[in-house]
């Protein structure tokens, strides 16, 4: 009897449990259809009906929040500010840890400051402290300051006054300075001229800035001139660059690296010596001036490693040398410690090399230059019969700079391959909401499958990959791209190749056509140049002429299309595709079935690397490389063949 008892028991806790499941999906469908004709009616501006289904949501549903959300909005829209800050408190009330809660705080700030309401102050104030590194706080400076403005002016206690008007300068000033060309820098400017409070030379100093970045240099001029001079005379010189004020300049400068090259930011400095060197014919002859005139001036290594730009071959290592043993810790002791490194390998100098190159990545792991340094260590390794050193570094290559051409390079010598390897086996993988956090990711994919892009891109407005991700599903392929590329490069370590961020870098836009007309290229190495080449721009033109996504110049697209007696109309994108690879696969046979030489005619002309094979000195494909006289050629191929790697991994 027991066991039967438990056995009804079992089967109703089985049959509720069902019926809740199939409740909370019916509940599910329910809510996602009233969003749907919610959002509808919003897109429609039929604000009142809009807000009535938005308000259908359950308030279990995960799209609730941004179903109140929208509400608000409604309601401000219509003109019911009591609505809108009912919906906003109530969603700062239920979801305090939500990532609308700081957006709609601000929004609540907005509404009661719009109406006059004072206590809007406190919720700016909030968002200042706790939410400093958004644009909500930024904002927040400049209407605190505001509101301590307008309690200034209705005040009748003098003590009182001054007191908010130095408050409100301060805010003013913070605005300013975190961001000098934010959307109110202008007007918070002209407020504080109102205020009539004397500013510090500090402060006249982030006005100056404020009105340079945004390319108002008589303006800036002015403020500059009332700044500290040993803090404002590298930023106050390049301003009079800009204005043709050369004299004064000139004169900045001088006087700037004799007696204040230790108080300005160095990019600053560079900035002026760059303008300086620029007024004069002989680079070489003024820069050594320079270095006489002030041999103890903060910028020596600036002015060292420019010399050594503007010398002969036979004194620029020693400059490189010079710089990197006097000043190892200097912006530039990287990349000149490796080109010493790496002309003592075009010498066969190899132990001198190794020495260079141990010091190299002991001091310089995360520089530009690491991932060729390790990748030539192994080179080096492999000369001298080391193979198991040799492994060693290539495996190091690949392993701690993951997506960097070297990478490329030392996967193909660990496995004997001097050229690209073709893989048939592309795997199309999709492109996906780049969040791990599972409620954020069905809440947004639901929203972006519902068409909402706009609610999405303000609840991750500081998220550089759901950005790219949301302008991906709008069709804005090219700005998606280019801010996942950006987003990536402040990553460090990288993610593996297994991470779905890598495949808004490194998209497969226009792959169907591609495969359709790669004969027999790898398929993959055509949408690398497409990607360097245009970013997926099909209308884009080249100030040269070049035309669409694979860049191909009228008469050699002519040419193709005549051969063949195909369309050369180079905005079709698939026109372009197909004319770009039989372009491409053209120069590859030409070039002796190689690919890197394609890819560098691609960009620098056939008949240049025809002529670079014959007349330079080269022992290899990488050496051949490193040695391109085109300094934007060498650059292009290593960027080619290193997204042609990445596109692999991914792929």
């Amino acid at each position: 009897m027991k066991d039967k008892i438990i056995a009804i028991i079992i089967i109703f806790l089985i049959s509720l449990a069902g019926v809740c499941f199939v409740h909370s999906k019916i509940v599910e469908k329910n809510d996602i259809k009233e969003y749907s004709t919610a959002l509808d009616l919003y897109q429609k501006e039929d604000y009142k009906l809009s807000y009535k289904h938005f308000g259908k949501v359950s308030i279990f549903s995960n799209i609730k929040t941004p179903a109140l959300f929208r509400q608000a909005r409604c309601a401000t829209l219509l003109g019911d500010t009591r609505g809108a800050k009912r919906n906003y408190s109530l969603l700062l009330f239920l979801y305090p840890h939500s990532q609308l809660y700081v957006v709609s705080e601000y929004n609540l700030a907005m509404l009661l400051y719009d109406m006059g309401d004072f206590s809007a102050r406190k919720h700016f104030v909030h968002i200042i402290k706790y939410y400093p590194d958004t644009d909500y706080a930024l904002a927040s400076e400049y209407y605190v300051a505001s509101i301590d403005m307008k309690s200034a002016q209705k005040t009748r206690f003098y003590w009182r006054r001054k007191d908010l008007k130095h408050k409100s300068l301060n805010h003013f000033i913070r605005y300013v300075k975190l961001s000098p060309d934010g959307r109110f820098a202008q007007q918070s400017i002209n407020k504080i001229r109102q205020l009539g409070i004397a500013i510090s030379h500090k402060d006249s100093l982030a006005l100056a800035d404020s009105y340079y970045i945004r390319g108002l240099y008589p303006e800036a001029s002015k403020y500059y001139a009332d700044s500290p001079i040993n803090l404002a005379w590298a930023k106050y010189a390049k301003n009079e660059y800009k204005r043709g004020n050369y004299p004064v300049a000139k004169s900045l400068t001088e006087n700037g690296l004799k007696y204040y090259s230790r108080s300005v930011e160095r990019q600053d400095m560079y900035d002026a010596i760059d303008g300086y060197v620029s007024l004069y014919d002989n680079k070489l002859q003024t820069i050594n001036n320079l270095l006489y005139i002030y041999p103890k001036s903060k910028c020596v290594d600036y002015l060292l490693y420019l010399k050594a730009k503007y010398s002969d071959e036979s004194q620029r290592y020693q400059i490189y040398k010079q710089l990197y043993d006097k000043y190892p810790d200097s912006d530039f002791s990287a990349e000149a410690l490796y080109k010493t490194f790496y002309s003592y390998i075009t010498k066969r100098e190899y132990d001198k090399a190794l020495l260079l190159g141990h010091k190299h990545l002991n001091h310089f792991k995360r520089s530009d230059t690491a991932p060729a340094v390790m990748f030539w260590m192994g080179k080096i390794y492999e000369v001298k019969n080391n193979p198991t050193m040799s492994k060693s570094y290539y495996k190091s290559t690949i392993s701690k700079y993951p997506d960097s051409y070297y990478s490329y390079r030392a996967y193909s010598k660990l496995h004997k391959d001097n050229d690209l390897f073709i893989d048939a086996n592309i795997t199309k993988k999709p492109i996906v909401f780049p969040c791990e956090n599972k409620n954020e990711q069905d809440m947004a994919t639901k929203l972006i499958n519902l068409g909402d892009y706009d609610f999405v891109s303000e609840l991750y407005k500081n998220d550089k990959f759901v950005q790219s991700w949301i302008a991906y599903k709008q069709g804005k392929i090219i700005y998606s791209t280019i801010l996942a590329e950006k987003a990536m490069k402040e990553i460090y370590p990288k993610p593996s190749f297994e991470d779905s961020r890598w495949r808004l870098v490194y998209p497969l836009n226009y792959f169907d056509y591609v495969d359709k007309y790669k004969g027999d290229q790898d398929p993959l190495i055509i949408m690398s140049i497409m990607r360097e080449e245009s970013h997926f721009n099909s209308e884009i033109t080249s100030p040269v002429g070049a035309v669409g996504l694979m860049q191909l110049m009228p008469a050699t697209a002519n040419e193709i299309a005549a051969a063949y007696k195909l369309d050369n109309n180079l905005l079709n994108p698939e026109t372009n595709i197909r004319l770009g690879s039989l372009f491409y696969s053209k120069m590859k046979s030409t070039l002796w079935g190689k690919d890197t030489y394609a890819v560098m005619a691609y960009n620098g002309g056939m008949s240049s690397v025809m002529n670079w094979t014959k007349n330079l000195s080269y022992v290899d494909i990488d050496d051949f490389v490193e040695k391109v006289p085109y300094p934007e050629t060498q650059t292009y191929v290593k960027k080619v063949l290193r997204s042609y790697w990445c596109y692999s991994n991914i792929y």
